[in-house]
């Protein structure tokens, strides 16, 4: 397969280039190549080719894990250039033995994009799973969250150390976030009940010490408060190999969206006042977020379509992923596409260590064909961004060596 005309961009280029794919690869990468004999070409005079996005922070919907809502979840992937997905394992059935990991294997044969296991390493009995047998079978990373306790951590933590497996971490103590709203003055407004900063920032210094006691990698799947980040800097700065994530939608919307009881911005973590979005959006310049996820966790719209309290926290927007960031970060200026691209991307893939996330030789050919002038209108009505138009259009993705349009 050979892609001309295009403009190829990653974390690192910005050029007009051409790209030849053969055996699921990126071989060659010229200003100009010839067609080999009965090649196919694609034509992208005008369209921009970056590498696929990678999104480390996904469920099914409704946490159902199953060959109908993975199928469904992969094209709505394609429509908004995400070629790689993890799994988190906290599903129905949960991600935590060789039958569940087999499974996601099986259906990621059927599926267009790329779908990674995680590993749920504790059972309902609190009793640890066999990390290494999972890890062995294709698990990536270790999920873990706030209910786990302080003995099961510290196992848990030398068993990632002890096999290289990288740690992911939901920081969010569940007897302070009760609350289904930000805790501050609209909260208070519309009577609901908060969810406290504390919940996140005294957690962040829990794990960032284990991941600093036993040198272990940690990425903060969802971090949205003001101290979290300074906690997370400090132990930067004591090269602590510890990492950030934040939603895309805590740097486009903040809890004014939730005004009205609108259960459409209802996520968790919560959406945040503006000072905090201000301060997130600074956060992303200075190059202290280190990964964006689309935070899809999708739901039944009458799971939605209920009063506040009641209504499920989750967003379904990965099939507009990139469309958001490109009209409400890269257009306005926050951030380049290169910057964009090496934190949605290049950066995950790393964390993971793919080899995807660029275009450069002997790379896997994830890849995604963008129309900038075209754009991408959100008809969902459960969405928080229901009928706008946003700028570019994904025209194509070709996903390991295979072409989607």
């Amino acid at each position: 397969m050979l892609i001309k005309n295009g403009v190829i961009c990653d974390h690192s280029q910005n050029k007009k280039a051409d790209i030849r794919i053969q055996d699921k690869k990126i071989v060659q990468i010229a200003p100009q190549l010839t067609p080999l004999k009965n090649e196919k070409q694609i034509n992208c005079d005008g369209k921009i080719i970056t590498p696929a996005l990678i999104d480390l922070n996904v469920y099914p919907k409704s946490k159902i894990l199953s060959q109908s809502s993975l199928i469904t979840l992969s094209k709505k992937c394609l429509k908004g250039g995400v070629g790689t997905i993890l799994l988190l394992p906290d599903t129905t059935p949960a991600c935590e033995n060789i039958a569940i990991i087999e499974l996601i294997k099986i259906i990621d044969t059927k599926t267009e994009i790329t779908l990674l296991p995680s590993i749920k390493p504790t059972n309902n009995e609190n009793k640890l799973n066999d990390i290494s047998i999972l890890h062995s079978q294709g698990g990536k990373v270790i999920y873990i969250d706030s209910h786990i306790d302080g003995n099961n951590l510290l196992r848990i933590a030398q068993y990632s150390s002890m096999l290289n497996i990288p740690l992911i971490c939901f920081a969010q103590d569940p007897e302070l976030a009760s609350g289904v709203i930000n805790e501050g003055e609209l909260a208070s407004t519309l009577g609901l009940p908060s969810i406290s900063p504390l919940s996140q920032t005294k957690e962040i210094a829990k794990f960032s010490q284990t991941a600093r006691h036993l040198n272990v990698k940690i990425l903060f799947n969802t971090i949205t408060e003001i101290h979290s980040f300074e906690i997370i800097n400090d132990f930067k700065s004591k090269h602590t190999p510890i990492f950030t994530q934040t939603p895309i939608h805590h740097l486009i919307l903040d809890e004014s969206s939730c005004k009205h009881y609108n259960t459409r911005a209802k996520l968790n973590p919560p959406l945040k006042d503006t000072p905090s979005k201000a301060f997130l959006l600074k956060s992303l310049k200075e190059n202290k977020i280190d990964m964006l996820t689309s935070l899809q966790c999708a739901d039944y719209n009458s799971k939605k379509d209920l009063v506040f309290e009641l209504a499920s926290f989750g967003v379904d927007s990965i099939a507009h992923y990139f469309a958001l960031a490109y009209t409400y970060l890269i257009k306005p200026g926050h951030i380049t596409l290169e910057h964009f691209l090496r934190i949605a991307s290049k950066n995950q893939s790393d964390f993971l260590s793919l080899q995807k996330g660029e275009i450069a030789l002997d790379k896997d050919a994830d890849l995604m064909i963008i129309d900038p002038n075209d754009y991408t209108h959100i008809t969902d009505t459960f969405s928080p961004y229901h009928d706008q138009k946003l700028n570019s259009k994904i025209q194509a993705m070709i996903i390991n060596g295979d072409f989607y349009e």
